[in-house]
């Protein structure tokens, strides 16, 4: 069985601070690959574009912005009341914003 969603939460280890932004970026990278991109949006109606809620031409600067925002936002430690639809909505976020930065 593979990784859950919040797995990588549980096992990173902080206890000698949060680790450098390389480390960082291959955690995230193992968590949410193209392919579990994909499955994650495949019964979605709306685009990675439309979820991150920027245009189609956006740069990688604005899309990266958006994802900032919207996780935060989203992120279930920050959604204890409702952590179910937070889970939801960040796998979304991740996803779509795994799909349009892997070029």
């Amino acid at each position: 069985m593979g990784k859950g969603f919040l797995d990588g939460y549980k096992t990173y280890d902080t206890s000698k601070g949060y680790g450098s932004p390389k480390q960082w970026q291959e955690a995230f990278e193992e968590r949410m690959n193209p392919e579990d991109a994909e499955m994650v949006l495949i019964n979605q109606t709306q685009s990675p574009h439309e979820i991150l809620g920027v245009k189609a031409n956006a740069t990688a600067g604005e899309i990266k912005k958006a994802f900032r925002k919207l996780i935060m936002e989203w992120h279930p430690d920050r959604n204890e009341n409702r952590i179910d639809e937070a889970k939801e909505m960040s796998q979304k976020i991740i996803a779509a914003y795994s799909l349009l930065t892997d070029k």
